[in-house]
């Protein structure tokens, strides 16, 4: 058996941007504690409970971080502060590491709140003298908040021997101030949803973690306008390849009103004109990708049926070069279904499952590598909170369908995807070659011809090494990206 062993330095340090008076914390042990505190620029008393300093102990391989080796802390701010904006922000930083720990990928840390995990990572390439970032821009409260820190050896991975003895020596540090710090966009978010747990659901399947209510404060400012974070997903950039933590967002206001596909085919008597429901070849997808919307200019988009076009111009809100260098390719699915048809089968799960299928018809693709899309079924479900008489998750075992029945109202009011406009998603409806499913100004998902008109509001994957760099997330003071 390997064992590692662990010395964790929780000397708390606390550092202020500002004179802040009513930063807060607590070493939450009840062994004898030696702080060493940085007051400059503090007036008021900073409030804590003894604790350890000291952790040593041996590590051996467990199966999450919950065997490892672990330290708390808790942060909280005055009220006198309530008024103000205040985040927290923790740190570890290392003092000691060996040599081979630096380059064990199976020796990991890990920090959670409420029994959520906030972030994880490893060690590769750190020396001595590096800080980790654990967990940044906090929005602290009145209320004390529990964070664990953990130190483990995932024992699924294959562990160098040569790690046998070394040690690990680290310092848990805390910080507070009035202005947010740049961040990793994805880590920020989750967090963010974690601390909030009124705004954040994790219901689908995978467990991403998405925003939900009438109107959250998830506005972001992306190509000069407003968009809305709809949450974290895991997605890939390749078919087949790894995935990342990446923010899904979606246009607050449509780019107008289109076809989703109107090219006609066959000849004389056998021209169809109904456009194909096949994204991957669709007329909406090149004006999104490669048209007049991706290249900010005027050009041509699709309007009506047996292939007409009309004159669209995009060149005042089509994307700039600064909002594509934020955008990255990803996996779209494109699984359809016939299921729903019998009011049984629509769920949002249930959505969620067909978009990630195979279910198409005849030959069209099952998935898409591209840059801008459109919204699913299943992120349009998952986004309610309910309400009033219906909860949530009555809410979530009623078909999508039938969301426009008068009981079931609060389902859509308390929906930020709820428009009051009928426009499409990207999920094909996989009976025939020319249905495409849509959401309807009442509130309900049903299906129609691609060469109806509805509106559009583009959808995308941000890459995931974009930043939040401020602002609180409010319309009237979005997220700032870069």
């Amino acid at each position: 058996m390997k064992r590692i062993v662990i010395v964790v330095l929780t000397i708390i340090l606390i550092t202020l941007t500002s004179t802040l008076a009513f930063f807060m914390w607590n070493s939450a042990r009840e062994q004898d504690i030696n702080v060493a505190l940085n007051l400059s620029g503090l007036d008021a008393f900073i409030h804590y409970n003894k604790g350890t300093d000291v952790l040593t102990g041996t590590l051996l391989p467990s199966t999450d971080y919950t065997g490892g080796i672990s330290t708390e802390i808790e942060l909280w701010k005055d009220p006198s502060a309530e008024s103000r904006t205040i985040y927290g922000h923790i740190y570890m930083d290392i003092t000691t590491i060996g040599p081979n720990l630096a380059n064990e990928p199976a020796l990991k840390w890990a920090i959670t709140s409420n029994n959520k995990v906030l972030n994880t990572g490893d060690f590769i390439g750190k020396s001595n003298g590096n800080s980790i970032e654990l967990s940044l821009n906090i929005p602290l409260s009145t209320t004390k908040e529990l964070y664990q820190i953990y130190i483990w050896l995932d024992e699924s991975m294959n562990i160098n021997d040569a790690i046998e003895g070394e040690t690990i020596a680290t310092v848990v540090r805390a910080e507070a101030s009035e202005v947010m710090y740049a961040q990793n966009a994805s880590q920020f978010i989750t967090s963010l949803l974690y601390y909030n747990p009124d705004t954040m659901n994790n219901d689908d399947l995978d467990g991403n973690v998405r925003y939900m209510g009438a109107n959250p404060n998830n506005y972001v400012l992306f190509n000069n306008e407003l968009w809305r974070i709809i949450g974290v997903f895991d997605v890939a950039s390749t078919y087949g390849g790894p995935t990342e933590k990446r923010i899904k967002i979606i246009r607050d206001e449509p780019i107008g009103n289109y076809s989703w596909d109107n090219k006609a085919s066959g000849t004389g008597s056998s021209t169809s004109s109904y456009g194909s429901n096949d994204w991957t070849d669709s007329a909406l997808m090149e004006v999104l990708n490669n048209g007049a919307y991706w290249n900010r200019t005027s050009g041509t988009c699709p309007y009506g049926q047996n292939g007409a076009i009309t004159s669209c111009d995009f060149s005042s809100n089509g994307l700039t070069d600064e909002a594509k260098s934020l955008i990255g390719d990803a996996v779209w699915n494109l699984g359809g279904t016939v299921k729903f048809l019998n009011n049984v089968n629509g769920l949002p799960e249930h959505f969620y499952k067909y978009e990630r299928g195979i279910q198409v018809y005849s030959t069209n693709s099952t998935y898409w590598v591209g840059k801008v899309g459109l919204i699913y079924p299943s992120d349009y479900g998952y986004a309610t909170s309910g309400g009033g008489a219906v909860g949530r998750n009555l809410c979530l075992k009623k078909e999508l369908t039938n969301w426009a029945d008068l009981n079931y109202i609060d389902c859509i009011n308390n929906n930020y995807l709820y428009i009051y406009l009928s426009y499409w998603t990207l999920t094909p409806y996989s009976g025939d070659s020319i249905n495409v499913f849509d959401l309807r100004r009442e509130g309900r998902l049903l299906y129609y011809y691609t060469t109806v008109k509805k509106y559009v509001f583009p959808a995308l994957y941000l890459k995931s090494t974009v930043e939040i760099t401020g602002g609180t997330g409010t319309r009237d003071d979005p997220y700032a990206l870069r």
